[in-house]
Order: C-alpha cells, then structure tokens, then sequence
C-alpha cells in the first residue's frame, strides 16, 4: 500500500507547483508539503519553501519513485501538498459574495461535466475573466480533486464554487435574482461577437460529449454560439467558454 491510500478522506492530496503554491498563498489549510530530493535548485520551489516556513508548516523529502506511485503520469512537478478538501458552498452564499455593480456579477453554470481536467480548466477561465464564481452539480459532475486543481492551475483556491442538487432550480433562482442566462451552444445560437449582453449574467456550458441536457436548456434566455470553419467540429469546452467570457466580460 503506497502512502496515497493511506491519505484520510478529510484531506486531498494535491500536486504541481501551480496548485501548491496557490493553496499556500491563500491561506488554505495544508498539513505538509513534500519535495522531490533534489528539488532545491528552483526558483518557485524555494518560493513556496518560504511561504511554508512563514506558515508553519511541516515540510519533508521524497524519492522520484513516491511521487511515480502516487500521481502516476499526472505532471507532479516534484511537489505536492497534502490539504483540506476545496470548500464548496450553496448558491445563497455564492450569491451573497457577488459584487453588487449588476456589469460585475457573472456566473458560470457547468451542466454535468465530467473530466477532472476540463472541470479544472472551466475553473481557470473562470478566474481569469474576471467571472465571480462557478455553479456545479452535485451528481454527475467530476469531483475537485487532485487533477482538477491542478488543471485550475491553482485558482480553485481563490474561486467561489457553489454545488447544486438541481440545476434546473438554481437557474430559477438565478432569473429571480434577474440574472439572464446565456447558453453555449455548438449546435446553433446568435453569435457571440454580436450578441448584447446584459446583466448580471450566468453562463452555461453542458457536457463535454453531450452538452446541455434539455431541462437546462428550456431554462436558458438567449442561446449563443462560436461561428467557425465548417470542417471544424467543435472546441473544447473550457475553450469555447475562454472565447466567449473574455468577449461578454471586456472591461
């Protein structure tokens, strides 16, 4: 048994320079940090030696072999962290913390989708546009775990995420709350670039294969779509979202 099973189910054991040095920096509850032997001659590393220090927390050395055990061909960079559990909260406290200016509360709705590494890269983008948190649905949706934080290149430490029994009933609420919901579209919708958004605003993307199921979909206002070359089929999820979000959110 190699020491990944033996992790309690309290904490998460995640990976990569990126996620480690996020959780650090934003105050996350980490129990240790551990280095590959060798590891010392990087920049970033010596970085987040520091933080950890100032934070008291414990540190240790690990052969190149724990880390091909534990994380298998995931790219560990030499580092990893064992931490508290990604808080996730409800769509009230979400809410709560949105920005009051109506041009600055945008949400991004995920419907269901399942690859750790899609669900971590929706996260970035996200954080990156300036989107004021992720909405997720309990079931059927990937877990945040070790590759989806590293695939959020760590901002899953400094975004609001919110999960939600119905999604169906969380974009109500959202309408009540006179947010209007835009839906990404492959198959067909108003282009993006022309469209005027108005806000506050959710964006809702579907499943990596499927896409939107059809209750998200009657709940959605305004359906948009990307145009591009006919003998190209589609982008990638979390990059179909990055083209839209860095249009609708331009400062």
């Amino acid at each position: 048994m190699d020491d990944r099973t033996r992790v309690r189910q309290d904490t998460l054991l995640i990976y990569g320079k990126n996620s480690v040095l996020a959780a650090l920096s934003s105050g996350h509850p980490v129990v240790r940090v551990t280095f590959e032997s060798g590891s010392d001659k990087d920049d970033r590393i010596r970085t987040i030696k520091g933080i950890a220090a100032r934070r008291n927390v414990p540190m240790e050395y690990k052969l190149g072999s724990w880390f091909q055990k534990s994380f298998h061909s995931e790219p560990h960079q030499g580092i990893a962290a064992l931490c508290a559990p990604v808080e996730v909260n409800d769509i009230g406290f979400l809410l709560a913390k949105m920005p009051r200016d109506p041009q600055r509360r945008a949400l991004v709705l995920v419907d269901q989708v399942t690859d750790p590494h899609n669900l971590g890269a929706i996260i970035r983008v996200a954080a990156a546009s300036g989107a004021g948190g992720v909405v997720i649905t309990k079931d059927r949706t990937s877990p945040i775990n070790a590759p989806a934080i590293a695939a959020s290149a760590g901002t899953v430490f400094n975004t609001s995420i919110a999960a939600v029994a119905n999604l169906s009933y969380a974009m109500g609420r959202l309408k009540k709350e006179g947010y209007w919901l835009y839906g990404l579209d492959v198959r067909g919708g108003d282009d993006y670039r022309l469209e005027r958004y108005s806000y506050p605003a959710a964006f809702v993307i579907g499943n990596e294969g499927a896409g939107m199921r059809d209750l998200t979909r009657r709940n959605v206002d305004i359906f948009i779509t990307i145009p591009m070359r006919s003998d190209v089929e589609s982008l990638n999820v979390s990059t179909a979202l990055a083209v839209v979000l860095f249009h609708a959110l331009r400062a």
